[in-house]
């Protein structure tokens, strides 16, 4: 009996170490060669932050479609000089945020990381955060399908990120569809719950930042139909219960005045996403915003930047 279990052992053992080096060799064959959509690239215009030149971004931008509808970063360049992408993509999860995060900071040196809040309430599964992370190990899970287009590069090349998004992840729209929602901060004193699963992974991308000394803001974009009193209260206690997080501050642009945010003209359905219009308000205000309180430079007569 002792000998048939060594045997069902060594035997799943064995099978084991077949599939991980079976999965290992199709990860290398389907992972994108570039990071372009032509490639098979899932996200590109996320991913062109990898294809940007080596510690020359001050500000990473991470969130959701909040983000890429909301700033635009060669707008503050030419405004105000500092550089910065937005690595954001469409329903963002925030498991998939740290990857992303993960894999910019290989690269990059940015002076700040900023992460858009309404990710915060996206409900992530346990499947979800598993999956993640076992295809970062395996990227054949998430490119299982580019075998119909596989090419004779695939099976030599080494992967490698030459391309860069003209726009910097900024993905403008010019459609006005006005928002019908009325008073949406209104202040209240109950506040929503962030998910237990979504608190572990914000907890682990602040720390992150931490351990290279970047800090952090939590910024919620404008957003009627994403945003209210509640999720703003939900921020603000989770800061206050995480007092060993240090420079990591809090900007809701909900409700700042200033930014003078008109949900009949600056939206472009409904007041989910600003339009052209509504972005180029944020810009301006976060822009102004972050070269008051941190330390950005400015790259404006730099010849290396005018691209």
């Amino acid at each position: 009996m002792k000998r048939t279990t060594m045997r069902m052992l060594a035997v799943s053992a064995l099978a084991l170490v077949v599939l991980i080096g079976a999965l290992a060799l199709l990860s290398r064959l389907m992972v994108p060669k570039n990071n372009q959509t032509s490639f098979g690239q899932i996200d590109a215009t996320a991913m062109g932050v990898l294809g940007e030149p080596k510690n020359t971004l001050d500000v990473l931008f991470m969130g959701d479609s909040e983000v890429y509808t909301s700033i635009d970063p060669l707008s503050m360049w030419r405004e105000y000089g500092f550089t910065s992408y937005d690595v954001s993509t469409s329903a963002q999860p925030l498991p998939y945020t740290r990857s992303l995060l993960t894999r910019a900071l290989e690269r990059q040196a940015p002076r700040l990381v900023v992460l858009e809040t309404n990710m915060l309430f996206r409900k992530v599964t346990m499947e979800d955060a598993l999956w993640r992370q076992v295809a970062e190990v395996f990227p054949v899970l998430e490119y299982h399908n580019r075998w119909k287009s596989l090419k004779s590069i695939d099976i030599s090349a080494e992967p490698k990120a030459t391309w860069t998004d003209p726009n910097k992840g900024f993905c403008p729209r010019d459609s006005v569809v006005p928002s019908s929602v009325q008073n949406h901060m209104k202040p209240t004193d109950k506040a929503a719950e962030i998910p237990r699963l979504n608190q572990f992974y914000l907890d682990r991308i602040i720390a992150l930042c931490q351990e290279r000394d970047i800090p952090v803001l939590l910024l919620s974009t404008p957003s009627t139909i994403n945003w209210n009193a509640k999720r703003h209260n939900a921020v603000e206690n989770y800061l206050k219960a995480h007092t060993e997080f240090t420079n990591v501050a809090y900007l809701d642009l909900n409700l700042e005045e200033g930014l003078d945010i008109d949900w009949a003209l600056d939206t472009c359905d409904g007041g989910d996403h600003l339009n052209q219009q509504g972005a180029n308000k944020v810009t301006t205000f976060v822009g102004t915003w972050l070269t008051e309180h941190y330390s950005l430079p400015d790259h404006r007569e730099g010849a290396n930047y005018h691209s």
